[in-house]
């Protein structure tokens, strides 16, 4: 059986130093370089995401703004509505606020409620 040198253990030890510093030399500039590459994409798609809220929110306040004028216009006419519907209204109300609606539906909304209507 041969024996193995002090010497050789060095090479081996100094072989898996080098080996191990060079992996993790490569894994770090890989990193960086993916990095690199995906910071616009990263971007390009958080700039889609806003967008993409932006329009959902607008489509949501102009529905809110049809429900609500269908609800104003049926409460004009004298057509009654029950609590649930009042409700819901007035949730519907909060929630177009809150998207930032503020015409002529706030100004008919409090007409009416001064009138006792709703």
């Amino acid at each position: 059986m041969e024996s193995i040198s002090l010497g050789q253990i060095a090479g081996i030890l100094t072989f898996l130093t080098v080996l191990i510093g060079g992996i993790t030399t490569i894994v770090t500039v890989l990193k960086k370089f993916i990095s690199k590459i995906l910071k616009p994409i990263e971007k390009k798609i958080d700039d889609l995401q806003e967008t993409s809220s932006k329009s959902r929110n607008n489509i949501e306040l102009e529905l809110i703004k049809i429900i609500l004028v269908n609800f104003v216009n049926d409460i004009d006419q004298g057509i009654n509505k029950t609590q649930i519907q009042k409700q819901n209204a007035y949730e519907l109300y909060d929630r177009y606020q809150t998207l930032g609606g503020n015409s002529y539906v706030h100004d008919r909304w409090k007409k009416l409620k001064d009138e006792g209507k709703l």
